[in-house]
């Protein structure tokens, strides 16, 4: 099974950016794929269902960003997930503007998929936003812990896991905070030794070791610490 991540920066980027992203999406032939700041028209295959979190509103500012005037009317869906199956159902998560969770049926065995942001705008806002989105992923992976399903978390978590780089939401201890919510439930932080990287998956300890992927850098992505990763289980 192989899953990915990638945040496509609402495809604010060329024409050229955009195609690219497509190909190299389709060259993976992921299972599952986990887009972050995307827009309800981003399709790159016709062979994969698409469930998006809820559309953010363009008619008013929302959380401190008027998203129909930044986006010049493309609508803006926060997190999605592509996958060659069917939900078999939907799950209730703290943030439906935020996060999205659906179950799967794969191989006779229910896999619980769950995306998301920590730390939408970035470094910006952390005690309004951050914060705020950081508590509502502990008791999101709280209730996926209790399901007792397999379960695969993915997305943008502004935080790279190696000190040395010092890229974290650091008002809000983003580091500690995801790792210790880690330790509590021994699931494996799979991405959290690629370099100069805040895209990341993890994955219950109920899955054998898995191996993780670069498949599009950040140069390719012309974003500063955001990466195309996967990881093959």
């Amino acid at each position: 099974m192989k899953i990915g991540t990638i945040n496509i920066d609402w495809f604010k980027k060329s024409v050229q950016s955009k195609q690219f992203i497509i190909e190299k999406i389709n060259e993976q032939d992921f299972d599952f794929l986990i887009v972050t700041e995307n827009i309800d028209e981003f399709k790159f295959s016709e062979n994969y269902f698409v469930y998006h979190s809820n559309p953010i509103p363009l008619d008013e500012e929302f959380e401190f960003l008027d998203y129909g005037k930044y986006l010049k009317g493309n609508q803006p869906v926060r997190t999605s997930i592509y996958s060659k199956y069917p939900s078999i159902k939907q799950n209730t998560v703290r943030d439906f503007y935020t996060s999205i969770s659906h179950d799967f049926l794969v191989d006779e065995k229910t896999v619980t998929v769950y995306g998301t942001i920590v730390g939408t705008l970035g470094i910006q806002h952390q005690k309004d936003i951050a914060k705020k989105e950081l508590l509502n992923f502990i008791f999101d992976v709280d209730e996926l812990v209790e399901k007792q399903n397999d379960f695969i978390v993915a997305g943008d978590f502004n935080t790279s896991f190696l000190e040395s780089e010092k890229r974290e939401l650091s008002q809000i201890n983003s580091r500690e905070v995801l790792i210790n919510i880690s330790h509590k439930y021994h699931i494996q932080r799979i991405t959290e030794n690629i370099t100069q990287n805040i895209d990341h998956i993890f994955i219950s300890k109920s899955f054998p070791k898995a191996e993780s992927l670069v498949w599009i850098t950040e140069d390719e992505l012309q974003d500063k610490y955001h990466k195309g990763v996967s990881i093959i289980i």
